[in-house]
């Protein structure tokens, strides 16, 4: 009796095949080991056919020959709704030698641009009917460049550090120019670029691993989503290559490259050997050998003192909110270039000293690194440096320790700014037998004295507590007559910092996700008090919703996840925030997990 084809659209009980992959290319060139150039993201006016590869494996191998109906399809994706472009139906033999089938169309015309449009696509594989398989790529247009020009994005910095497979979420990570080969397990990078472009796109960047000789160590890709209206807004993405087992790298010169849509854009050299070496990797941009980035929160050694006063004020100027701040620095500025260029002693008529007020997370830190840097670029500091303390790393536990670990961090901040957070702590011992907090205050005071213009102290805390703070001791009144108040984020601001953050894990929330967030944050403002925590509620809150989303595309089969449910946040990742209302009626600010 004759076989029986399959009914269309339901696989056979036992199908003889196992999908592989879907693979979008735009050239016809041949590369290492029967490859294309597979790539996700293609610019309009490189693209005249857009190519596709459906792979399966073939069960019947070495069996049997067997013949199937295949049929791929290209549609034009716009959120929930498609559009079909085009379809193929052809009936194929596999034969018992393959292990792997291929099966190639391709769409489009001659023309470079003359098809293909800005937007979202796919292409679906069928056997018999059954889907198997799709595969996404996207056209991206941000006009016709010179062929060395970037209208998408600028290389900001790139920086290498060593780390198991979740180094990239540590907080502090140690920069290296030279890993040691017994100990190092992935070699990291961080790669920052400077959004150009004001319209959404991806970035899909390919960072190819080489050795000394030029034969390929690894690959890492990474797919960007670069929301619209972001023009100047940094975006960091972390490629590895390794293992958490160490001992995989040999004493040898390896590069990290950088490729965009199809054009090598950056390479970094690096070294192997016995030790690490901390320090900046220097990087070649096109033809251009760039210097090595900054490797502390100081500006670089050889950068002029105009350009970077330009770059931390157009830093401080793209922070979100704290209009207040941004206009005193502005005039700060002003005036210290006034009584420069007039000849006027600065130090008799401006302090470096300065007490921050706020609630937590509104961005006293952040100012405070790029005021550190402004001082540098006006000529009033040698370093721009900052160096972050509190209580603990000031105050010790035994008599006369205490001036000895202030004193240390008073000589590191020399040429910078000293930060000390949540200040008042220090004064919070006054009158006990052993005062230790009031002793780190003397020090600070005796060499804010002695060390005239050589460093500046800024304090910061709550608004009522640093005001006691001050007006504890009448040498912290006398040496600190610049105030500057941090006001809470409007809910607006909170929600645009969430979009910041929600795009640094290369994800953004959808329509529905997006109102709910912003009632959330409405919500928050409307009943906060002095705990309100403003930026740090918000990465709290993107942190929980990220999570939420990597368990939801958990749960799902692999092929069942497309790159645009993985770059989007929906409403149930974020329902679980809301206000929640107690037995007394009132409404703490918090979220309810579960929607408990």
């Amino acid at each position: 009796m004759a076989e029986q084809p399959p009914v269309p659209g339901t696989p056979p009980a036992s199908p003889r095949y196992k999908f592989r992959a879907i693979k979008v290319h735009s050239s016809d060139e041949w590369m290492a080991d029967g490859t294309k150039k597979y790539r996700q993201v293609f610019d309009r006016y490189e693209t005249t056919y857009l190519r596709v590869e459906l792979s399966f494996f073939n069960k019947a191998f070495d069996e049997e020959d067997w013949t199937t109906s295949i049929t791929l399809k290209c549609l034009s994706v716009n959120g929930s709704q498609s559009r079909e472009l085009c379809t193929t139906t052809e009936t194929v033999k596999v034969l018992k030698e393959d292990n792997i089938v291929y099966f190639r169309y391709s769409w489009g015309n001659d023309t470079p641009g003359g098809y293909w449009r800005k937007g979202n696509y796919l292409w679906e594989a069928s056997i018999d009917g059954a889907k198997i398989g799709e595969g996404y790529f996207y056209i991206e247009d941000a006009g016709q460049a010179a062929t060395s020009e970037s209208l998408f994005f600028d290389i900001e910095s790139i920086r290498l550090f060593e780390g198991d497979a979740k180094a990239s979420s540590l907080p502090d990570k140690k920069y290296l120019s030279q890993f040691n080969k017994s100990q190092t397990r992935y070699v990291w990078g961080e790669f920052t670029l400077k959004n150009k472009n004001a319209v959404d796109y991806y970035a899909e960047l390919f960072f190819n691993f080489y050795d000394d000789a030029g034969q390929p160590k690894g690959r890492s890709t990474r797919l960007l989503y670069i929301p619209a209206n972001t023009v100047g807004t940094l975006y960091t993405t972390y490629p590895s290559w390794g293992s958490d087992e160490p001992a995989i790298w040999i004493d040898d010169s390896y590069t990290m490259e950088v490729v965009f849509l199809d054009r090598l854009i950056a390479t970094v050299p690096f070294k192997v050997g016995d030790q690490f070496v901390e320090g900046a990797v220097a990087m070649v941009a096109g033809d251009q050998l760039l210097q090595p980035a900054a490797t502390a929160s100081g500006p670089r050694a050889d950068q002029k003192l105009e350009d970077l006063l330009h770059e931390s004020l157009a830093e401080l100027n793209a922070l979100t909110g704290l209009s207040q701040v941004k206009a005193e620095v502005n005039e700060m500025v002003k005036l210290v270039r006034y009584y420069q260029e007039t000849g006027k002693n600065v130090l008799n008529k401006f302090s470096l000293h300065t007490v921050f007020t706020g609630n937590p997370g509104t961005g006293k830190t952040t100012v405070a690194r790029i005021l550190s840097r402004i001082y540098k670029g006006l000529g009033i500091l040698e370093k721009g440096h900052l160096v972050e303390v509190d209580r603990q790393g000031l105050v010790a536990g035994y008599v006369g320790q205490t001036a000895i670990k202030t004193g240390e961090k008073i000589t590191e901040a020399m040429g910078g700014i000293l930060f000390i957070d949540e200040a008042y702590s220090l004064a919070n011992e006054s009158g006990s037998q052993h005062d230790f907090g009031g002793e780190s205050i003397q020090v600070i005071l005796k060499r804010m004295e002695d060390n005239r213009g050589k460093f500046g102290v800024i304090v910061a805390g709550y608004t009522d507590k640093m005001e006691e703070f001050i007006n504890s001791n009448p040498g912290l009144r006398s040496r600190f007559d610049k105030y500057f108040y941090f006001e809470d984020y409007t809910p607006e601001e909170m929600f645009r910092i969430a979009l910041s953050q929600f795009s640094k894990e290369e994800c953004q929330p959808d329509d529905h996700a997006s109102q709910h967030l912003r009632g959330y944050f409405a919500a928050l403002y409307e009943k906060r008090d002095e705990n309100f925590g403003n930026a740090r509620t918000v990465r709290q809150v993107v942190a929980e919703s990220v999570r939420n989303q990597n368990l939801r595309l958990a749960s799902m089969k692999k092929e069942e996840r497309t790159p645009a449910m993985i770059a989007t946040v929906t409403l149930d990742d974020v329902r679980e925030f809301v206000i929640r209302e107690d037995s007394h009626g009132s409404h703490p600010i918090g979220f309810q997990v579960g929607g408990q």
